[in-house]
C-alpha cells in the first residue's frame, strides 16, 4: 500500500483539501493521511473532508507531548512531527511506500515514476534549484534562499520500507523531533537543513532533479510553464506537481515572485489564478485558532516564551506542563521576564 500524507493545523485545511483531491484524481488507490497538529475541533465534520484518515499529532508516540510541543511554533511543530508520522505509517499501517507532500501542493499528473524510483532507491529528495541563475534577481531571490533554507525542499520526499531506508528515516526523524527550529543563526531551518548531510551519510538516495517535479516560485526562472491540450507542461514535460508556496498573507510573496520572473501573459500566472480560485472555494474550512498555541488561560504563547522554556532544563523539570496557569503566573507573569 502506498501512503501519502501532509502535515497541517486548522489554518491549512483549505490547502490540504485541494491537495487530497488532486492526488485522488490521479491515484485513487493511494491512501491519503492528514497529519493534524491540533485537537479534534468540534467545528470540523471529518466525514465532509477528502481524507482517508486523520492522524492527530498528539497521539503519535512522542513522550511528554505537552512539554515537547510547547517548544515549537506552528511551522516548527508541523515539521517536527513529520518523521515520527512516517515511522508510524510503516510500523502501524504496514505501508510499503510513504510519500510526503506539503499542503500547498497540487498534483497535475500521475506519479508512477516515483514508485519505480523507490523500487531502486531507499528514498527520494528534490533540490530547491536545479539550474544556475542567469540574472541577479535569481541569485538574490533563489540561490541565496536555497543557501539559507537548505539544498533540498522537504515539501516532498519519499521512503520505501527497506532496512536501509529505515536507517535514514530514523536518523532524520530523531533530529527533526528534537531540533526542528527555524534558527538560522544555529544553521537550522525546521526539517530541511538536516538533509543537506543525507547524501553523504546514506547510500542510494535518489536526488530527483527533473524539472517537472516540485516546481515552485524558487525555481520558475528556469522552468517554463505552458498549457497544451488541457494539460500543464514544464519545459514540454507533464507537470507532476506544483508547490504553491507563498499563498499566505493574501498571496503577496508569490505575486511579487511572479512580477519579477514572469511576463503579464505568462501561463504560470494563469496557473496561480486557478489555485487562488480553488483556495477561495475551500477557505471556509480553515480554522483560525490553534490549541497548542495558547495557554490554558487563553493567552497566546509568544516565541520568546518557547525559547525560554526549551533552553532551561530546570524550568522543564519544574513545569512539565508549560501550558498550565501555574507556569504562566509564576514564570511568564514574573516581572523580570516582562
Amino acid at each position: 500500500m502506498v501512503y501519502v500524507y501532509t502535515s497541517i493545523n486548522g489554518a491549512y485545511l483549505a490547502n490540504a483539501r485541494i491537495l487530497a483531491q488532486s492526488i485522488k484524481k490521479y491515484h485513487p488507490d493511494w491512501r491519503f493521511v492528514l497529519l493534524y497538529s491540533d485537537t479534534n475541533n468540534v467545528d470540523i465534520n471529518w466525514t465532509n473532508q477528502p481524507f482517508d484518515e486523520v492522524l492527530f499529532a498528539h497521539k503519535l508516540p512522542i513522550e511528554s507531548f505537552r512539554n515537547w510541543a510547547f517548544k515549537y511554533n506552528i511551522i516548527e511543530l508541523c515539521t517536527a512531527v513529520k518523521g515520527v508520522a512516517a515511522q508510524y505509517l510503516f510500523d502501524s499501517k504496514g505501508a510499503e511506500k510513504v510519500i510526503y507532500l506539503d499542503p500547498d501542493t497540487v498534483v497535475f499528473s500521475k506519479m508512477d515514476e516515483v514508485l519505480k524510483l523507490l523500487d531502486e532507491h531507499i528514498a527520494i529528495l528534490t533540490p530547491h534549484i536545479t539550474d544556475a541563475a542567469n540574472e541577479e534577481a535569481g541569485i538574490l531571490n533563489h540561490e541565496m534562499a536555497a543557501l539559507k533554507h537548505g539544498t533540498f525542499n522537504l515539501g516532498f520526499y519519499a521512503f520505501n520500507s527497506s532496512k536501509e531506508s529505515r536507517v535514514f528515516l530514523d536518523w532524520w526523524a530523531h533530529r527533526i523531533q528534537h531540533y526542528a527550529y527555524a534558527d538560522f543563526q544555529a544553521g537550522l531551518f525546521t526539517d530541511q537543513k538536516w538533509c543537506n548531510l543525507a547524501p553523504y551519510l546514506f547510500d542510494n538516495i535518489c536526488i530527483l532533479a527533473e524539472s517537472n517535479y516540485n516546481v515552485a516560485t524558487w525555481n520558475i526562472n528556469n522552468r517554463k510553464i505552458t498549457y497544451v491540450n488541457n494539460k500543464w507542461l514544464v519545459n514540454n514535460k507533464p507537470l507532476k506537481f506544483y508547490h504553491f508556496s507563498g499563498f499566505g498573507n493574501n498571496f503577496k510573496w508569490a505575486d511579487r515572485e511572479l512580477e519579477i520572473f514572469t511576463e503579464a501573459d505568462d501561463e504560470l500566472r494563469h496557473l496561480w489564478k486557478w489555485y487562488k480560485k480553488q483556495y477561495s472555494y475551500n477557505k471556509i474550512f480553515n480554522l483560525n485558532s490553534w490549541f497548542w498555541g495558547k495557554y490554558e488561560n487563553g493567552e497566546e504563547i509568544q516565541q520568546l516564551h518557547r525559547k525560554l522554556y526549551r533552553e532551561d532544563l530546570d524550568l522543564q523539570k519544574l513545569y512539565p506542563n508549560p501550558y498550565s496557569n501555574s507556569f504562566y503566573m509564576n514564570v511568564i507573569g514574573n516581572k523580570w521576564f516582562n
